[in-house]
């Protein structure tokens, strides 16, 4: 009889086994269209052999814990590619609201308004006295440092909206990093109460991923089932400890600095690397070119302009005013009186030396040479980062789809260990059945 009630026994174990194994595949079916979520897998083992009098039996199977089918390398190049795919997609993003800005080659781009003034000053080099040809150089000047003007206050406002984006994805930051001090607290506390934490762990691996679009991370993971994250190396969640962060300005420059003791977070990638490295780099260097461009030219027209004579015999005016791309403006004397713009270097009212020097600036290696090799510079920076960001994703996609054939849920694997485990429940019971019909027959013969 003890025979018979042992393998009722091993018959319950495999029932309940059964049981557990059709929860976890009806939890993987239920999370098949869940982001980030890893299949799990049921770990069944047999139970140890007990010695009795008449022999050694085996008592069945138990379950020894439910474990995710995950590569923690492949989930770490996941967080790497996003990082970089996350920094190349800003620069791109910003870089080509600039190369927009520039709009060339087009009519309203800056090198064909330096073009429009430089032939207005041929056209009145031929035509000195003439008046329409006069305003002409008047409305391609202004049109030109209007230009200039408006280049200038862009860049501010672009770098006004890196602030804004800036304030905005530290803000994301600061969350996430909350958020995974609490999914710790969780993690460990059911690891301490030797319950499964596999989903708390997708979670937390979807806010590394999250994050790692931000900023570099170096992550692991603790024995208690908590999760270490340390970002430009700076320890920022542990067990029992967050950190987070917050933007600051220091001498014009944007840094991220730590919240507890003011130290800087040196980033290296991610979007908010690219962030301060357009806001303190880049912008003010594209910016500083455009100056250097409209000083030159400022300085160029003027040394020719203010030695010359207008047809009204006025000398010694500067046909620009200003310090640079962001006020430049044509002289509001030349503007109410066009005959005061030279075109005569001895005062001849037919001479036209002057008006020949500036229209010759169109081949001045520091005006159209300088800009044109702007344009290219900044085409070029934007095609590096559009080259890489696609490069980039295409790699993550290919990444994620090797994830996804090893973590992810597959309903046609999860329908066969659903009939593996139905066919399991209903032979155990069939055991159980079959084992009371044979205790039913002793007990019949002992009566």
């Amino acid at each position: 009889m003890a025979g018979l009630f042992s393998i009722i026994e091993s018959a319950k174990r495999a029932i309940n086994s059964s049981r557990a194994g059709m929860e976890v595949t009806s939890h993987n079916v239920s999370n098949v269209n869940t982001p980030g979520y890893t299949r799990q897998r049921i770990e069944l083992t047999s139970t140890d052999v007990l010695n009795l009098k008449n022999g050694m039996i085996n008592a069945g199977v138990k379950v020894v814990g439910v474990k995710q089918i995950r590569d923690e390398f492949i989930e770490g190049e996941i967080r790497r590619i996003s990082n970089l795919v996350g920094n190349y997609s800003i620069e791109k993003e910003i870089l080509t609201r600039i190369e927009s800005l520039l709009n060339e080659p087009d009519e309203t781009g800056l090198g064909n308004l330096l073009e429009n003034f430089f032939n207005a000053f041929d056209d009145l080099s031929k035509n000195p006295e003439d008046r329409a040809i006069r305003v002409s150089v008047i409305h391609t000047g202004k049109a030109l440092s209007g230009r200039f003007n408006d280049i200038f206050n862009s860049l501010l406002g672009i770098k006004k909206d890196i602030i804004s984006e800036l304030e905005a994805k530290v803000g994301k930051i600061n969350q996430i990093i909350e958020d995974l001090g609490k999914l710790n607290q969780s993690a460990i506390n059911l690891r301490n109460s030797g319950a499964e934490i596999n989903d708390i762990r997708d979670k937390i691996n979807q806010k590394l991923k999250d994050l790692s679009e931000l900023a570099d991370l170096v992550v692991s993971y603790d024995k208690s089932g908590g999760v270490r994250v340390s970002m430009g190396g700076v320890m920022v969640v542990d067990k029992n400890f967050i950190q987070t962060i917050e933007l600051r300005f220091v001498d014009g420059f944007a840094k991220i600095v730590s919240l507890r003791d003011g130290s800087e977070i040196k980033l290296k990638s991610g979007e908010v690397f690219a962030l301060q490295s357009l806001f303190n780099e880049v912008i003010p260097e594209i910016k500083q070119k455009f100056d250097e461009l409209a000083q030159n030219l400022i300085k160029k027209v003027n040394d020719f302009h203010k030695v010359g004579y207008g047809i009204d015999g006025s000398t010694g005016l500067d046909f620009f005013i200003g310090t640079g791309a962001g006020n430049i403006q044509v002289n509001k004397s030349i503007i109410d009186n066009p005959s005061k713009i030279s075109s005569s270097i001895n005062g001849d009212i037919g001479n036209n030396e002057v008006a020949l020097a500036i229209s010759s600036l169109r081949n001045d290696v520091k005006i159209l040479g300088f800009y044109n090799s702007m344009v290219s510079d900044i085409g070029l920076r934007t095609k590096i980062s559009s080259d890489n960001e696609n490069l980039h994703r295409m790699v993550l996609n290919q990444i994620e789809s090797q994830r996804d054939a090893i973590s992810g849920v597959s309903i046609d694997e999860e329908m066969l260990n659903m009939i593996k485990f139905q066919k399991m429940f209903e032979a155990s019971a069939k055991v159980i059945q079959t084992v009371n019909e044979m205790i039913d027959t002793v007990l019949s013969m002992i009566r």
